[in-house]
């Protein structure tokens, strides 16, 4: 583990000693490479701000609601489809293209209805993470051996019963790593409409710093941007491997 940490910080202290040894150079223009120590201190300044920390909760709240939203549908309809064919097979063509729709397709849409409020970032960000979870949440529940479901209904179990006692343990894993990897893409997908309509959030403050030509600010949002993602994904490793302690270690069967 020593080890691991060791290199995540090299490669952590090469990427920016890359980035410093790029704007000490000067090959590139200061807009799109900005010296690193000014971008850090930017940032320690605008930690600072209300308007830093309302940006954050903007662009945190839109994601979450979108997410929130899109588990409680995906998850259903990854049951339903995941343990009953007929159900799969009537609804497997949208599913198929839902995956592979991109949810700022619909940005120029939206915006007419739904304006640029908080609205249009949770429903890009629900279209754009529903069909994963629901594709996570069936793999999860077709893990569940075939002997079992035929034994729960050979002596009459109610579905619901099975559905909560026997395939939700066995698809938690799947599902809840559906979720960690739908967090990261509704922070990004969140932050990507803000940054193409100038919905508040980080994605706004990032493009008016650049049009205004403050790169060290636009990079201080940049860089929160990165911390954001890598604390969601970290955060719901944790919450994975503490929800799933119940559970045996892959192999300890063996």
């Amino acid at each position: 583990m020593t080890t691991i940490l060791i290199w995540r910080v090299g490669v952590l202290a090469a990427g920016i000693a890359l980035w410093f040894a790029l704007w000490a150079i000067g090959t590139f223009p200061a807009t799109l490479v900005p010296n690193p120590w000014d971008v850090l201190v930017t940032l320690v300044q605008e930690v600072t701000t209300v308007e830093y920390w309302q940006a954050l909760g903007l662009t945190v709240y839109g994601a979450l609601l979108g997410l929130v939203l899109a588990a409680l549908v995906g998850i259903i309809i990854g049951i339903v489809t995941g343990a009953f064919t007929a159900a799969d097979l009537s609804m497997r063509f949208m599913i198929d293209f839902g995956r592979a729709f991109p949810a700022v397709a619909l940005v120029a849409v939206l915006v007419l209805i739904l304006g640029r409020g908080i609205e249009l970032k949770s429903t890009l960000v629900f279209v754009a993470v529903v069909f994963p979870i629901i594709v996570q949440t069936q793999h999860g529940v077709r893990r569940v051996a075939p002997s079992v479901v035929e034994t729960a209904r050979a002596f009459r179990i109610p579905p619901a019963l099975l559905v909560r006692r026997v395939m939700l343990p066995s698809a938690a894993p799947s599902i809840l790593t559906g979720l960690r990897l739908a967090a990261s893409v509704a922070i990004l997908v969140a932050i990507s409409v803000e940054v193409l309509t100038g919905s508040p959030g980080i994605g706004e403050r990032i493009t008016a710093a650049q049009l205004g030509g403050n790169a060290p600010v636009a990079f201080a949002y940049i860089v929160t941007a990165g911390f954001l993602g890598f604390a969601v994904n970290v955060g719901l490793e944790r919450l994975q491997a503490v929800l799933l302690r119940w559970r045996p270690a892959e192999g300890a069967e063996d």
